[in-house]
């Protein structure tokens, strides 16, 4: 399920007290070497590309990029990039853990290694790319498998109104399956404000 970008800029938020996110579509050539720092770096282990050349990112980006229903978005702060978005339909790679509806997108997300520490710039991060994917009416509920391990993103999801579904075992690793529908995303909002 790809978007249809009206314009270079995929999406735009502005978050009152912090500034302005957006997201646009990959570049391979600008964006490879911004990602290539990012995933070399110890708090990405689980983006599972460490100690990987600018040249191998490069490749298994521009792989990722002609799959079918595969799409990549580099995420800008206040004009910096600032975070990576992938997301994906769930058939290509969850078909056999849930039944996948066509309305459903996968995602996994990257945020940049911090220059300062702003505080809640993950959950503004997060909170822009659950706004945008959401802004295609043809998504109804997100789907994500993050590795059992990783807290830090087991809270965002939590945050958001994620639910857990199961466990399951990935070629690449050993995952937690979890669900948010529009309906939860709003809610969890609503319970962010009280």
């Amino acid at each position: 399920m790809r978007p249809v970008f009206q314009s270079k800029t995929c999406f735009s938020k502005n978050i009152e007290g912090l500034g302005n996110f957006e997201l646009f579509p990959l570049d391979l050539d600008e964006h490879v070497p911004v990602i290539h720092n990012w995933v070399n770096q110890e708090y990405a282990e689980y983006w599972q590309m460490l100690d990987t050349t600018t040249e191998q990112v490069y490749e298994a980006y521009e792989y990722l990029l002609a799959q079918k229903d595969y799409y990549i978005c580099m995420g800008y702060f206040e004009g910096e990039p600032c975070f990576l978005l992938e997301c994906y339909h769930p058939k290509h790679v969850l078909s056999k853990f849930y039944n996948v509806e066509d309305s459903d997108c996968g995602m996994h997300i990257l945020v940049a290694p911090p220059d300062r520490k702003i505080k809640t710039f993950t959950w503004s991060v997060f909170q822009t790319i659950m706004e945008f994917l959401f802004s295609d009416h043809r998504i109804q509920r997100i789907v994500v498998e993050p590795d059992v391990r990783n807290e830090k993103v087991h809270k965002l999801n939590r945050k958001a109104g994620f639910t857990r579904y199961k466990k399951i075992q990935l070629l690449e690793k050993e995952a937690y399956l979890e669900f948010c529908t529009r309906e939860q995303f709003k809610n969890a909002l609503q319970n962010q404000i009280i």
